[in-house]
């Protein structure tokens, strides 16, 4: 079957392309009979969880887990209205999370380098990984400017160290964004730094805890996880900011960003795209 996020100007007719994504939804879409779906209150089963992960995969290969965001992001280039048939067929269907986070994607459209708009950003976006986020500690909470987990610079990379609490992840985690102290002279509001951690880089102990309500709650344990410098979001010392901007994205959504914001955000990513 044609991929239409591949030329998505070929399908002028919504109804053929609604029909389109339809029958990949019917033939993708769907949970075998033999996985068990969980009880109200119960946490995914392994089989569910290795499905979730496969169909997110294949979602992102077409480019739908963000249909109207730029393709070389990850997304599918597709129209709002395009958009809207995609989300409704997948509203129709009792499907588990495939968690990708607007929390975690628009803060690296909004932050991130071109590079890492094209590779972390986009690897999420074609459903490669399961991306958290990494802000709370057993000591302060969710006081972010609290935080005690320290990324020292060792040369071209820094090393961390520290521990996180209070990860709620339903599918296992692959990347970590991690909030880390790297400047601690400088004033407050610039002494963090946001870092992307591959969860299985030595130096990363995760434990998983049980919770009461569907999904998992982890411990993330660093010991001088050592991560290429390369690998901050923004800038150094940007991070409470986009920490304040993920947190706000949870609470609100994507409206509490204000419109002027989101409009500049697109337009510097016309330059960089040449569109």
């Amino acid at each position: 079957m044609t991929n239409p996020s591949e030329s998505p100007g070929a399908y002028e007719d919504l109804q053929e392309f609604f029909l389109t994504v339809r029958e990949w939804m019917d033939e993708n879409a769907v949970i075998p009979a033999d996985i068990q779906r969980p009880a109200k209150g119960q946490p995914m089963s392994t089989e569910l969880k290795q499905w979730a992960v496969q169909f997110r995969k294949k979602l992102g290969s077409m480019g739908w887990i963000a249909p109207d965001w730029p393709k070389e992001y990850g997304g599918g280039g597709l129209s709002k209205d395009q958009t809207a048939i995609i989300r409704r067929e997948m509203g129709r269907r009792p499907l588990p999370t495939i968690q990708v986070s607007l929390m975690h994607t628009v803060a690296l459209r909004m932050f991130a380098s071109e590079e890492h708009k094209r590779t972390i950003l986009a690897s999420i976006l074609r459903g490669e990984v399961s991306a958290v986020h990494a802000f709370n500690e057993s000591k302060h909470g969710s006081d972010i400017g609290s935080n005690e987990t320290t990324a020292v610079r060792d040369g071209d990379d820094f090393l961390i160290s520290g521990q996180k609490d209070q990860i709620t992840s339903l599918l296992p985690p692959d990347l970590i964004f991690c909030l880390a102290l790297t400047n601690p002279e400088s004033p407050p509001a610039k002494r963090y730094s946001l870092i992307a951690v591959d969860a299985k880089a030595p130096g990363v102990e995760i434990k998983a805890e049980n919770l009461l309500v569907p999904g998992r709650e982890y411990k993330f344990f660093f010991t001088d996880t050592q991560v290429s410098k390369t690998q901050v979001i923004g800038e150094e010392g940007q991070g409470i900011e986009i920490a304040e901007l993920m947190l706000g994205i949870e609470r609100g959504g994507i409206i509490s960003i204000p419109l002027a914001v989101q409009k500049d955000v697109e337009d510097q990513e016309k330059e960089e795209l040449g569109k």
